[in-house]
């Protein structure tokens, strides 16, 4: 199997997660369980989440010239991501996310920008070497849309996979769409996208075909517990959610984005594709934390084959 090489960019941030029993109402306090501080951001989230499934990964993105900054580039490096193009910023802190997780393991987060806020197409065009030696582009919409636009456009030019990642969820601009190859929006997000609710596989069908219409060449729904619902020119495939014991779902989208372009440039089939990134979004969900939660290239390979020996 050949190693597939991926072009990230977007946000960085340090995480702070709270385990609390349930979610506090309005002017409430409550006593939280414990806290972890971990490094996360959806950019990084991808960038970490292909690493570990041993695609060569460089991120582009920016930190503050703080200590979660300086921590964050050496936990990247520690997973054999190229960092060269993070650039350090003096105006802004690290982005920084608070993260509650209650016992049903659903999470609230409020996100702090910071410094992914500089992150500009001038950024990403000092990186155009990268993007154009990858396989596949992946971007979120935790930085500055001129950004995504600039690489997407890069990728595009180069002939690579443009993947996209529509969260947090925004109108997006017909150009961008029209140079989305895939794109992986959650059941909400779509919803947002098209202006038409999903409650049912008809209406997920239906949404995808209008976000297709736009220029998307191929949408993959992730529907939580009932799984993931993709389409492209050629039909329409259900991926069933795997059965485990969930303790945290936080990170579980940018896992399963990350694994479907990483399997995909490494050759696998759309649906093959999709089934592995089942597989790496269950194991992130039964583990707390985001970059700690995601699985290693052997236990994903271990689970797979557990899977069909059973």
């Amino acid at each position: 199997m050949m190693k597939s090489r991926i072009c990230v960019i977007g946000s960085s941030n340090v995480d702070l997660t709270f385990r609390t029993q349930r979610f506090p109402k309005g002017g409430e306090t409550l006593t939280g369980r414990s806290l972890h501080q971990g490094m996360g951001g959806k950019g990084a989230n991808q960038a970490v989440a292909a690493a570990r499934l041993g695609a060569g990964v460089t991120f582009v993105a920016c930190v503050g010239n703080d200590s979660f900054g300086i921590d964050a580039i050496r936990n990247y490096k520690a997973d054999g991501i190229n960092t060269d193009y993070i650039r350090q910023v003096n105006e802004y802190p690290t982005g920084t996310a608070a993260i509650v997780v209650d016992d049903q393991a659903e999470n609230c987060i409020i996100v702090v920008p910071g410094a992914n806020a500089s992150l500009s197409s001038s950024d990403v065009r000092n990186a155009a070497k990268a993007i154009q030696e990858s396989d596949a582009v992946v971007c979120q919409l935790e930085t500055p849309l001129d950004a995504t636009l600039e690489a997407f456009r890069i990728g595009r030019s180069a002939g690579k996979l443009t993947v996209l990642t529509p969260a947090p969820v925004i109108a997006l601009p017909d150009e961008l769409l029209g140079l989305c190859d895939i794109c992986i929006p959650n059941q909400g997000e779509i919803e947002v996208l098209v202006g038409r609710s999903v409650n049912s596989q008809q209406d997920a069908l239906e949404a995808a075909k209008l976000l297709m219409s736009l220029g998307v060449k191929t949408v993959a729904i992730t529907m939580g517990l009932a799984g993931a619902f993709i389409v492209d020119s050629a039909g329409a495939l259900q991926i069933p959610a795997l059965k485990v014991d969930a303790v945290d779902t936080t990170g579980a989208g940018d896992a399963f984005a990350a694994a479907l372009a990483v399997s995909l440039c490494e050759g696998q089939s759309l649906g093959e594709a999709a089934h592995r990134a089942s597989v790496v979004a269950a194991l992130t969900v039964t583990r707390i934390g985001t970059h700690a939660a995601f699985p290693q290239l052997a236990e994903v390979d271990a689970f797979m084959v557990d899977q069909n020996d059973g």
